[in-house]
């Protein structure tokens, strides 16, 4: 019965000691939690940090963004401006332009009609009406009557005279070339004809006649101041040329003026698109370009229409 007092110290004593222990063991544990939280309380400390830092940087982000955007936007509208007032511009240059054109075609479409205008005006006073009549030798009467053109001109040391084509001037559509015995030489503008029985042939070979005109007449004296100016060089494919003469079918007081072009050549030939009439022979065929005498306008076969297409050289009676 003496030992039950020491069993209660004994178990006081224990629990006690294992309380303590219990005690001790769980205020570590308790210490090591504490400091696991403030770990974590500092972990996320710094990670609010770094998340601040980063909602900074996005912040300036979205503003450098947003100024740029602004920016881009502002230029594009600028640059839209630019485009509109630069289309404005070239449309107006480009209207400036066509206008510019047409005043520039409606010049040189007036100075071209003026151009030819004054080079009509210039030699048709130089161009006059042939006409040729073939007598019977005994009788005298009229058997044959022809008509042509020709250029009044002057020949170094000779007598003015009218240059022609030889078929004007003779029967050489009849195969026997006689020669007329006497031509009226009219000056339609001036209204007054003057007759000559001085006709020659100057070639054998080509279409090319000629009367002198003998009497004195102050008209064609002051015409010969001034004579008609041959030219020296061929012309270019493609130059103009106009055809002066009096045709049987034109207006007998004018002079008939037809346009065309050299088309082409063939030998002493140039070969052109403006028209010719018959009693066009003879005349004047006049370069534009150069403002001076290519030659006559001739027939290419006898007892026919003329040809529309030949001029025969000047430069002939020079070699």
């Amino acid at each position: 019965m003496k030992k039950i007092p020491f069993k209660k110290e004994r178990i006081i004593q224990i629990s006690f000691i294992f309380t303590f222990f219990l005690i001790l063991f769980g205020f570590s544990q308790f210490q090591n939690f504490l400091s696991k939280i403030e770990q974590i309380n500092i972990s996320i400390g710094e990670q609010k940090e770094e998340l601040s830092s980063i909602k900074k940087e996005i912040e300036q982000l979205q503003k450098v963004n947003e100024e740029g955007l602004e920016k881009l936007k502002l230029s594009l509208s600028k640059e839209k401006d630019e485009r509109i007032l630069a289309n404005l511009e070239a449309e107006k240059e480009k209207e400036a332009s066509q206008q510019k054109i047409l005043n520039l075609e409606e010049k040189f479409l007036i100075e071209e009609q003026n151009g030819l205008s004054n080079i009509i005006n210039q030699w048709e006073k130089f161009v006059v009406d042939v006409e040729c009549n073939f007598n019977h030798p005994i009788t005298n009467e009229l058997l044959y009557q022809t008509n042509g053109s020709g250029l009044l001109t002057k020949w170094e040391n000779t007598s003015n005279a009218v240059l022609t084509n030889k078929h004007v001037i003779s029967t050489l559509h009849l195969n026997n070339g006689s020669l007329a015995k006497e031509c009226l030489i009219t000056f339609p503008k001036e209204n007054f004809s003057i007759k000559s029985q001085r006709v020659f042939a100057l070639t054998n070979d080509f279409d090319w006649g000629i009367v002198y005109i003998d009497l004195q007449n102050a008209h064609i004296n002051d015409l010969m101041q001034e004579p008609p100016y041959l030219c020296s060089e061929d012309p270019g494919l493609g130059d103009e040329v106009a055809i002066l003469g009096y045709p049987n079918i034109g207006d007998e007081s004018n002079v008939t003026v037809t346009e065309g072009i050299i088309s082409g050549f063939d030998k002493n030939y140039f070969i052109t698109s403006a028209k010719v009439e018959q009693g066009n022979s003879g005349g004047a065929a006049i370069s534009l370009k150069n403002n001076c005498y290519l030659g006559t306008p001739t027939f290419s076969r006898a007892g026919a229409i003329e040809s529309l297409a030949r001029i025969l050289d000047v430069k002939i009676l020079f070699e």
